[in-house]
């Protein structure tokens, strides 16, 4: 069976991604590589595997789904989401994300919770940007007290989704855009209705 992994996720503009990228470049000068180094800045909302047809190359059950969920995120409008500074989580004792952290004020979980209601994920999501995922402790340390003195703020508007897509089990291929889900060009004053 031949199987493709699907990620759902909000690009960042370009102005962002060059942004968190000066971010992830400093952080390579005093730790070296990381994993996701050279990843364009976004922010994940879900991950899904599918089986591909053979013949087609298309997803077998994902292929309907995306079409009814284009319909349905098509009635959730564009929205501005805004940086404001940065977080990180813990994975344990013995590692470390460092993430932009985003605004979610009610109007924002609101519309977070508009994708997830359309898009049918279950999971708790927390939206945010990543710059060093799952570092060392030792290296967060390191990193940690620079990103405390810095203050970064910015604003993007998010218009559609992209659904990428990659063979599963393939380590170090890319994932390859498949879809975009366009949002409503409406203003977020009006509530979704889905």
């Amino acid at each position: 069976m031949d199987y493709k992994d699907y990620l759902t996720i909000i690009p960042a503009p370009e102005h962002v991604d060059k942004k968190i990228n000066a971010f992830k470049r400093s952080c390579g000068k005093h730790i070296g590589k990381f994993p996701g180094m050279y990843a364009k800045a976004h922010i994940s909302v879900d991950f899904i595997r599918d089986e591909v047809d053979k013949f087609t190359q298309k997803p077998i059950a994902l292929r309907a789904f995306y079409e009814l969920m284009d319909f349905k995120i098509r009635t959730i409008p564009s929205h501005e989401l805004k940086i404001t500074g940065f977080d990180f989580f813990v994975h344990g004792p013995n590692f470390r994300t460092i993430y932009a952290a985003l605004e979610l004020d009610e109007e924002t979980k609101y519309w977070f919770d508009s994708i997830k209601q359309a898009l049918r994920i279950n999971k708790r999501l927390n939206p945010h940007i990543t710059i060093t995922r799952k570092i060392p402790t030792a290296f967060f340390n390191t990193l940690w007290p620079y990103f405390q003195k810095i203050e970064y703020k910015d604003s993007f508007k998010v218009d559609f989704l992209t659904i990428l897509e990659k063979e599963s089990g393939k380590l170090f291929d890319h994932y390859k855009e498949y879809k975009r889900l366009h949002l409503s060009k409406r203003s977020t004053a009006s509530p979704a209705i889905l």
